[in-house]
């Protein structure tokens, strides 16, 4: 017999503690696409927490729950997606170090360069690549080097990423740079 995890009960009573208990449903599929998971069958675990998150979009367990499967499936992309979603969601979960962790093992298997500096904290980095190799980038209309940029400390909030290369129209994108991760920013510069 599988017991209910202390992370499930902990999603449970953290949305109990909000404006109203989550539905039966989605407690149902929640514990469900968990049971599936421990047991290894990933696409039937992804099957219910993608219910669960649609029932409860706001809760971060069935996010951080689908960035464990995509990572055991070896889909990268979806998991930093599901990863950084989940951190979006609770900022203050009691799992927000594990979920860093599982974010970044993620992006260093999708090939991403890894962040070397100093530990995080509540700073955050950011990485920035483009079409076009040595376009300037800019955040905050600070200059920082180059592109690919290495991931770069920087304070956590609100950006604004700008690349520049001579002969290509300047690209520039807001991005939220959540603390303790690597935020990854992908620019198109056109001729």
């Amino acid at each position: 017999m599988i017991r209910r995890s202390s992370a499930v009960a902990g999603v449970i009573a953290l949305a109990a503690g909000a404006a109203a208990a989550p539905p039966a449903k989605f407690t149902k599929e929640y514990q469900t696409g968990v049971d599936a998971f421990r047991l290894g069958r990933f696409d039937d675990a992804r099957a219910h927490l993608e219910q669960a998150r649609a029932l409860a979009p706001t809760l971060p367990g069935p996010h951080r729950f689908l960035a464990a499967v995509a990572q055991a499936q070896r889909r990268w992309d979806d998991c930093v997606e599901s990863a950084r979603r989940a951190l979006e969601v609770n900022p203050g979960s009691s799992e927000v170090a594990d979920t860093r962790k599982l974010h970044d093992a993620c992006r260093i298997s999708a090939g991403r360069m890894p962040y070397r500096g100093p530990a995080l904290g509540e700073g955050a980095a950011i990485a920035v690549t483009a079409n076009v190799e040595g376009a300037t980038v800019k955040i905050g209309g600070l200059a920082y080097g180059g592109t690919p940029l290495d991931p770069r400390p920087i304070t956590a909030g609100a950006h604004e990423v700008v690349a520049t290369k001579l002969g290509y129209k300047p690209a520039k994108v807001a991005v939220e740079a959540l603390p303790g991760i690597v935020t990854d920013v992908a620019l198109v510069l056109a001729k």
